[in-house]
């Protein structure tokens, strides 16, 4: 028999997004959509008929937090039907043995949840699984080590038909971690453990970016709601299969509400700022946009566009735009409508108009108009 399990981690329930001055409004939507997305994500996984729901890691954004949101967490978990809801603490929601956060959360959560917050081994006899889990909690923020040695220490494992590990950190080479101190860990330490499958946690990207892959070793499953400009994509989970002859199958699904866009775009034209509007048209109040505007435009293009951008926001979420780059285009008829004929502004911009070479034209339009203040 198979075994289904739902792989997510970094919900970051609790995350305020005061690092950026978004209006109160586009705050308050953001920081909902998280627990909107634990909702999803339950959903889902009933949808697939998952006999595990695992959290790889950061639930909660903080070590400490309101008792309230701890509640309404478990509230969103035990609408879970399968068998076991599996909670790893993560470096951002880490068990120090000091802290309320967990012990609340067995005082709130329903019966089927599982909180790995010790490095022992977890069989899942008692669930009706026939698996065992091997933990690497994270114990604090940082970490030079990871928490996988004692696993390599067992004198035996016990038995079962699937032994999983479930870990938070980085992997060298796959994960960003330049300084080293996110629990650390190697793709041949992950591998010498002999388990059948890793769940990962933290890295917020999925990986391996497919949406399909057999016998992986080890998967993230990057963040299910996107949280800021330096992550692209739309959320993610893994719906993981584990099947009776040994293989593993991984299929992906897209699960978060809302988008950040980073658009670099250079204008040319009237009709390249009309396609660029449509596109954001599309992308509606489900995205968030921070726009980098070059190039050059017509005048009267050029001056209508903070009419046209202003409409844009309306329909965005969030639109954060810069223009400073994006210059009015120089034709032979503005030449010789702003400046007297025959001055030295007026030949020396026609001959560069003559010679189309914009970047030039446009520096010495911007040096002649800077002496003219």
């Amino acid at each position: 028999m198979s075994l289904k399990i739902f792989h997510t981690a970094d919900l970051h329930l609790g995350m305020t997004f005061g690092n950026r001055s978004y209006p109160e409004e586009v705050r308050r939507q953001l920081v909902e959509a998280r627990y909107e997305t634990l909702e999803r994500l339950v959903e889902l996984a009933n949808e697939a008929q998952c006999r595990i729901f695992l959290i790889a890691g950061d639930l909660f954004h903080r070590a400490q937090m309101p008792r309230e949101i701890i509640a309404r967490v478990a509230r969103t978990l035990s609408r879970f039907q399968g068998d076991c809801i599996a909670v790893l603490p993560g470096n951002h929601d880490y068990c120090d043995g000091y802290g309320s956060l967990w012990n609340e959360m067995r005082e709130l959560a329903p019966d089927a949840l599982l909180l790995l917050t010790d490095t022992v081994p977890y069989p899942l006899h008692d669930y009706g699984i026939d698996a065992v889990i091997y933990p690497a909690p994270c114990h604090r923020k940082h970490s030079r080590e990871n928490r996988l040695g004692w696993i390599g220490e067992l004198a035996e494992k016990p038995a079962a038909g699937w032994q999983l590990g479930v870990a938070h950190g980085t992997v060298r080479g796959i994960s960003p971690d330049l300084e080293g101190e996110y629990f650390p860990m190697d793709e041949n330490e992950l591998a010498g453990l002999r388990l059948h499958h890793w769940f990962l946690g933290h890295t917020h990207v999925r990986y391996p970016d497919l949406e399909q892959v057999q016998g992986a070793p080890f998967c993230f499953s990057g963040t299910p709601e996107p949280d800021g400009f330096d992550c692209r994509h739309g959320g993610s989970a893994w719906i993981t299969t584990l099947e009776e002859g040994g293989g593993v199958h991984c299929r992906a699904i897209s699960t978060g509400k809302f988008r950040f866009m980073e658009i670099a775009r250079e204008l040319r034209d009237a009709a390249g700022l009309d396609e660029l509007q449509e596109e954001l048209r599309q992308a509606g109040k489900q995205a968030l946009v921070k726009l980098r505007l070059s190039g050059f435009l017509p005048e009267k293009a050029y001056n209508s566009r903070r009419r046209r951008l202003d409409e844009l926001r309306s329909s965005l979420l969030y639109l954060e735009d810069d223009d400073s780059a994006l210059a009015v285009e120089l034709s032979a008829e503005l030449i010789e409508d702003r400046f007297p004929s025959g001055s030295f502004p007026q030949r020396l911009l026609s001959r560069l108009a003559q010679k189309n070479d914009p970047a030039a034209l446009q520096l010495a339009y911007r040096l002649i108009d800077e002496v003219k203040r």
